[in-house]
């Protein structure tokens, strides 16, 4: 059985001595209790909210301890999220909460928006994120206009990196192992006086598999490279005012087949953020003013059959303010206002010769107010209003209730309702080939209702939460003739109105001081109103089962497995299970080797029609932290 290309056997030999990440007390210890509810931080917003929201919450511990190596791999983690099936090593995905699409959830890394202007769907792409730099993911599910913007009708994904928090600090890891995969990650951060920085580098190179299904005629690996630098920087200036400045240059080069037969294609890829803050306190700490500028640009360039050499390249300027104030004890105030331009640029001699110059842009200005009131003890209530002038699309209000209950048995009941905007992305109106000029904004709306109960002193925590979504003019691709002989057929169109509606539960319990038990599932439906159909591509099922075992103060294993059932393309797919375990063991007290097998039982699965997916396959690593 060919599943190990590099380094496949030392995993094995490994198994035994795997876990934890670094050297411990003497006695055993274990992780700190996983956050699933929401009395997560909800992004930072006024205190209420983080009662009123559906939120779960992926940790920098649980992403060490499970060896989570990309941004997908926690997502799967939290209930409600559903991905888009597994393809090459390193193609990026995409993400939809609640079944609303990519363009309908915002990614936010310390505060900044990070989806990707020249892509179809104006989305952030799934991918060889620095997980190692991160220190908390939340998921907020639901409606959330406000500070994350009119558009966030699905959700939103608010991920923090981590921060200096001593004179100096290193941290390093490589690993190896199938499908010639070699990742290796580097930073170095500290403090000096007022000043803090950050500095980080990543890099990624896999040999492959065939993208297109290798049971169906793949012979060609494809593979994928990747490297990416970043730095931040912070001065105190007072102890009121503080000056931040962050960059961020990745690089990709993907290579991929279609789902029919295997293609000499690969796409050159680039993305480049920058941003400079100022944070500011008055009235001992209960006002909080911030003012940020963002720049980020985003490029692909297209080779292989059909292709010239066709490029696609999007650019975002983003402006915002944010004021928090806490006006009493019970009252406690969000307002803020931002501007923000998008631009595309395309030369696609290859897909639209006729026509391969395309530039377009638009500017979107916007201004929010969201009050947080606790009338009573343990009763909190939220409400938000979001004013949008978009340059194409005029004027919309956004908004979202919120309230929470905790009662004397430790149970917490929640509501929200809330309405989202999302304007068709530059591409789906524009492209010379697929575009349509006549798109209107989808607008959604939707509720949830839930209970969070815990039991054994906290050690347990279940929770339930029920939602339903509409959308009205929901942008899909669909089938029509070419607009000329040197396009293929197809483009983007309103569906009149959709529904999805299911149920979410999550459970966390530590039944021994050594083990831990993350576990999550997803039951929901998605449907064409206007003709009764389910709309596919969104799964019925979805569940993930995480188990920690501290087996000594040196040595942590972890066992996760992911089900999901999908109807997928051309009403086609299939349900699969996949087992993953993975260990740490801490050698000394700055260096760990850890090692995991990935689809432990080799099963051979689609996750999404006529591509690929990998075997059962291992890996072995090192880290060093000072």
């Amino acid at each position: 059985m060919d599943w190990f290309k590099t380094g496949g056997c030392l995993v094995l030999l490994s198994l035994p001595a795997m876990a934890v990440s670094a050297r411990a007390e003497e006695e055993v210890t274990v992780l700190p209790t996983v956050e699933v509810t929401a009395r997560a931080d909800a992004g930072s917003g006024v205190a209420q909210e983080a009662a009123t929201t559906a939120v779960s919450v992926v940790t920098a511990e649980e992403i060490e301890a499970r060896q989570i190596r990309r941004l997908e791999d926690a997502l799967r983690l939290v209930p409600g999220v559903t991905l888009s099936g597994q393809r090459g090593l390193g193609l990026p995905g995409s993400v939809t909460i609640r079944g609303l699409g990519p363009r309908n959830v915002r990614v936010f890394i310390d505060g900044v928006e990070v989806s990707d202007t020249s892509q179809a769907q104006s989305q952030y792409a799934i991918s060889e994120l620095n997980m190692a730099d991160v220190e908390r993911i939340e998921v907020l599910r639901g409606p959330q206009p406000g500070r994350f913007g009119a558009d966030a009708g699905g959700g939103v994904i608010n991920i923090t990196t981590r921060r200096p928090t001593r004179p100096f600090g290193a941290n390093a890891y490589v690993e190896g192992g199938s499908y010639g995969t070699l990742r290796g990650n580097a930073s170095v951060s500290g403090l000096a006086g007022a000043f803090d920085y950050k500095l980080t580098a990543t890099a990624t190179t896999i040999d492959g598999y065939s993208d297109f299904n290798e049971d169906r005629g793949g012979v060609e690996d494809d593979p994928f490279r990747q490297y990416s630098v970043g730095g931040a920087f912070g001065y105190q200036v007072t102890d009121d005012l503080r000056l931040d400045v962050s960059g961020n240059y990745m690089r990709e080069d993907v290579f991929y087949d279609s789902s029919s037969a295997d293609n000499d294609w690969n796409r050159d890829e680039s993305e480049t953020r920058l941003h400079a803050g100022i944070a500011h306190t008055a009235f001992d700490g209960r006002l909080q003013q911030s003012l940020g500028v963002g720049y980020a640009v985003n490029t692909r360039q297209y080779w292989g059959a059909g292709t010239a050499g066709d490029t696609y390249d999007g650019y975002k300027t983003a402006i915002d303010y944010r004021a928090l104030f806490a006006a009493t004890e019970r009252l406690n105030l969000d307002i803020g206002a931002d501007a923000e331009r998008e631009r595309i640029e395309q030369n696609t001699p290859g897909f639209a010769p006729l026509t391969p110059v395309m530039e377009d842009e638009f500017w979107n200005y916007g201004a929010y107010v969201t009050a947080g009131f606790t009338p009573i003890d343990k009763l909190d209530l939220t409400a938000t209003a979001r004013f949008d002038d978009h340059e194409d699309f005029g004027d919309e209000v956004t908004w979202r209730i919120g309230a929470s209950y905790e009662l004397p048995t430790a149970t917490r009941l929640h509501a929200s309702y809330g309405t989202a905007r999302q304007t068709p992305s530059l591409y789906e109106r524009f492209d010379p080939c697929y575009g349509n000029a006549a798109l209107q904004p989808e607008k959604s709306e939707g509720w949830d209702a839930g209970v969070e109960q815990a039991f054994l002193g906290g050690d347990m925590m279940v929770g339930a939460t029920y939602f339903q979504q509409e959308t009205e003019d929901q942008i899909n691709w669909a089938y029509s003739p070419p607009v000329s002989a040197l396009c293929y057929g197809g483009g983007y169109v309103n569906i009149d109105r959709t529904r999805s509606r299911g149920g979410e539960v999550e459970l966390v319990v530590r039944p021994l001081a050594t083990v831990d038990l993350r576990a999550s599932y997803t039951r929901q439906t998605v449907t064409n109103l206007g003709t009764g159909l389910r709309l596919k591509d969104w799964p019925r099922n979805q569940a993930n089962v995480s188990l920690g075992w501290q087996a000594s103060a040196e040595t942590r294993v972890d066992l996760g497995v992911d089900y999901r059932d999908s109807i997928d393309r051309y009403g086609k797919g299939q349900a699969y299970w996949l087992v993953n375990l993975d260990g740490r063991h801490a050698l000394t007290d700055t260096m760990t080797v850890f090692a995991r097998v990935e689809n432990l039982f080799d099963q051979d699965y689609e996750a999404t029609w006529g591509y690929g997916t990998p075997g059962i396959s291992g890996y072995l690593g090192l880290g060093l932290g000072f």
